[in-house]
């Protein structure tokens, strides 16, 4: 359902700005840049205690100006692997013990947005933007030993040795919002510089990032 109210959204900002007279004096512009992701992992283990983890990230973006003010972008990313360890609670032969998985995530996304950008100078031009966000998350689960306490020895032992997990891929659709500027170096360069907060049953996704670009 956000998805859909998303891509209206788009679809309506773009027949507006078709209807208006003044053309956009920039046509277009494309990006490249890199910065910080700050992801939920969704984990719906009991016993997790922070479930937020960070990469670096680094994208591609093109967009089309409609006039001055209002540009569509579509843009492309991808982060670096990271990780997160929790607790699982396991029984074996009837008795409790716990263990740890360590995950490991790897995400690629796509960002379709309308963007409005404030103010007709030369320099500087902040922006505001609403879009949907596309993510691909691949997630590894390798599960550590598990361990089981002998009372008669007084001692451990390794009841399940460390394994390889399984791989899985899921799809995420989420809404998001974001604010950022374009501040010109020369006529047709620029550097960028954003913030990106998508949202799915809550904030889930925190994008910072920056980089350089040019207009055509």
């Amino acid at each position: 359902m956000s998805a859909g109210i998303a891509v209206a959204f788009l679809g309506l900002a773009a027949g507006v700005a078709s209807a208006q007279s003044t053309p956009a004096v920039i046509r277009g512009d494309g990006a490249f840049t890199i910065g910080w992701l700050a992801s939920d992992t969704h984990s719906a283990g009991p016993y997790d205690r922070n479930n937020w983890v960070d990469s670096l990230f680094g994208a591609a973006s093109a967009g089309w100006h409609w006039t001055d003010n209002l540009k569509s972008e579509i843009d492309f990313g991808a982060g670096t692997e990271s990780r997160v360890f929790r607790t699982e609670q396991v029984s074996i032969a009837g008795r409790l013990t716990y263990h740890t998985i360590e995950s490991r995530f790897r995400r690629r996304t796509l960002g379709l947005s309308q963007q409005y950008q404030f103010f007709h100078n030369v320099w500087f031009h902040p922006h505001v933007a609403l879009g949907v966000n596309f993510t691909w998350e691949r997630q590894t689960d390798d599960p550590g030993p598990i361990y089981l306490y002998d009372q008669p020895t007084g001692t451990s032992r390794i009841e399940q040795p460390e394994r390889s997990g399984d791989s899985r891929t899921a799809l995420n659709v989420s809404p998001f919002v974001a604010i950022g500027y374009k501040a010109y170096l020369t006529d047709r360069t620029f550097f960028r510089n954003d913030v990106r907060v998508a949202f799915h049953g809550g904030p889930s996704e925190t994008v910072l990032r920056l980089g350089f670009g040019f207009d055509f």
